[in-house]
């Protein structure tokens, strides 16, 4: 098949799928690898249940509402009417969210079919229908870097069940930060940079405010980082100002005769569309105002003719707790990076919010720059495109990462001979089989702080005893402990950490021969064992982990993983 791009084949042509699934706000970008520097985004979304079009925004909002004609979502959903939002937040098991009848999964997977669907919809409109079928489609993810990976492994679930699936390669998760961080760190201007500089990321979105920091390895021929610091988080993003503002008007209008739940609904609106978006510092020294339609007019609380107005000192009281949180977040990642820092990089949604960048500024001074990249509110998903671009063909990479810094010390517990000079005394136990002490000691794959490299494997290696009476081998099973607390790993566990997940890998294939060929040891309580050794390899990457279960020297990618 010939075509204006030459001889089309699978092997150099593909379709990188980039997706932002944010707590209030939706991105689609994509990319071919043989069009790499050119990156679309879909701006053109259905504002009616008839049309795949309408509505010109470079996101969508990630909103649902389930009515006797259908599902609506996005900018299908008419103005002042209940709807399912934020639901993202619910993946988290460190926030709930009520959703109604509907798990936050479930109303994941409906979202994101739609999505699917529209994405599908626009390809078919730009590339035709025959050629679409024709070239593989590779999906990039971002989820935010301080979610656990229950959550991650919820997200991934819900994208599959809702449609996104490639027959080529696994859905790419990557981090909120880092995908933001390749695509601001690639637009900076070259000719001020040197090699050493280092920039703290913000990545403040709706639900979720992410940090990352990077210095600069390489200038040419393309640009070089490594991560200077373990990255931090937290949940104060910009959903948490909505709530605020809703929590402050019920208290101030509440109990007022006429007070209705329509007044609090269009007060967010605007809230939402207007005010959070235009205070600054000296935006506004007369108030905001919302409609009260029906509320008495009463000069003590500022209703005047069905209006309220809202003084500048009390949206500063609403925003105040949720922008200090970011500062300080900020301020840690800087402190962490033991470098000099030479600026902080805004972007996501809240991260172009004015008075969040004046605060900043005040607080870090004149010797670091507070900077707002272009297309700060795009960055996640077009620097999820850059990085599947990257994944499918490392010649296409726009940024390179040397390495990151691990969150946590990731290992596992194995049991060894109680040493008096290493090891806790209340943790040793009597070994019938050995006739001595053995004691559980944590061995480690990586400590937190370490440097990462991508797509490096650590090993950890294990042996396995089986009686060689028992003629045949079953299930390996071992458990992977994290701890993002310690200062030094540890050698026994401890309060700080916890099970992160159960590794499951099914040696029933070793025959009779395999056996045989084993080394045999005889133990002190008179029988005679096998010693199969294995190592399990944990590759650690952007957003996920992969483990794989080598024994024998044969690789077995299929290890189950059962996440706690």
């Amino acid at each position: 098949m010939e075509s204006s791009f030459g001889k089309i084949t699978l092997d150099d042509r593909k379709i990188i799928v980039g997706i932002d699934f944010g707590t209030t706000f939706s991105g689609v970008a994509w990319a071919e690898t043989r069009r790499s520097d050119h990156q679309t985004i879909i701006e053109t979304w259905p504002s009616g249940l008839e049309t795949q079009e309408g509505m010109s925004s470079p996101k969508v909002p990630t909103e649902l509402r389930y009515t006797a004609a259908g599902v609506e979502w996005g900018f299908q959903i008419p103005a002042l009417v209940e709807r399912h939002q934020w639901f993202k937040l619910g993946l988290s098991e460190r926030q709930q969210v009520a959703s109604g009848q509907k798990s936050s999964e479930e109303l994941t997977i409906d979202y994101l079919q739609r999505l699917c669907e529209h994405l599908m919809y626009t390809l078919q409109q730009k590339l035709g229908e025959s050629i679409l079928r024709t070239i593989p489609l590779e999906f990039c993810l971002t989820v935010p870097a301080i979610w656990s990976e229950v959550a991650k492994e919820k997200t991934l679930a819900a994208c599959k069940q809702a449609g996104l699936n490639t027959t080529q390669s696994d859905i790419l998760l990557v981090s909120e930060p880092e995908a933001a961080a390749i695509y601001a760190l690639h637009g900076l201007d070259p000719h001020g940079l040197k090699i050493g500089d280092s920039f703290v990321l913000c990545d403040a979105g709706g639900g979720t405010v992410d940090l990352i920091s990077y210095t600069i390895t390489q200038l040419r021929p393309i640009l070089k980082v490594r991560e200077a610091a373990p990255g931090t988080g937290s949940l104060c993003g910009s959903t948490f100002l909505n709530r605020r503002f809703g929590e402050f008007l019920v208290q101030k209008l509440g109990n007022e005769e006429g007070w209705e739940e329509e007044m609090l609904e269009e007060a967010m609106e605007r809230f939402d569309s207007i005010i959070k978006k235009q205070y600054s510092h000296s935006s506004n020294t007369n108030g905001y105002t919302i409609t009260v339609p029906g509320l008495a007019n009463n000069p003590a609380l500022g209703i005047r003719r069905g209006r309220l107005t809202i003084k500048p000192a009390e949206i500063k009281g609403i925003f105040d707790p949720i922008v200090q949180k970011v500062i300080e977040l900020v301020k840690d990642q800087i402190t962490a990076t033991s470098r000099e820092i030479r600026a902080v990089l805004l972007v996501g949604g809240f991260g172009q919010n004015t008075y969040l960048k004046e605060c900043l500024r005040t607080s870090l001074g004149s010797s670091i720059d507070v900077l707002q990249p272009p297309n700060a509110w795009t960055a996640v998903v077009r620097g999820a495109v850059m990085m599947g671009l990257a994944r499918s063909n490392p010649k296409l990479a726009s940024v390179g990462l040397v390495s990151r810094a691990a969150r946590k010390h990731y290992g596992t517990e194995l049991s060894v001979e109680f040493d008096p000079a290493r090891h806790d005394d209340s943790k040793k136990y009597w070994c019938s089989r050995d006739k001595l002490y053995r004691v559980n000691e944590l061995s480690w794959f990586i400590n937190k702080g370490d440097p990462v490299e991508e797509s490096k494997p650590s090993r950890i290696e294990f042996c396995e005893r089986q009686p060689v009476n028992k003629g045949s081998v079953g299930t390996v099973t071992l458990t992977v402990w994290c701890d993002e607390k310690s200062r030094v790993a540890p050698i026994h566990k401890n309060a700080d950490g916890r099970d992160l997940v159960t590794l499951r890998g099914d040696l029933s294939h070793l025959t009779p021969s395999d056996l045989a060929s084993m080394p045999t040891e005889l133990c002190a309580d008179g029988n005679t064992y096998y010693l199969i050794p294995g190592t399990i390899e944990a590759t650690f990457n952007s957003a996920s982990t992969k483990y794989v279960l080598i024994c024998k020297g044969k690789r077995y990618d299929t290890i189950t993983a059962e996440y706690a």
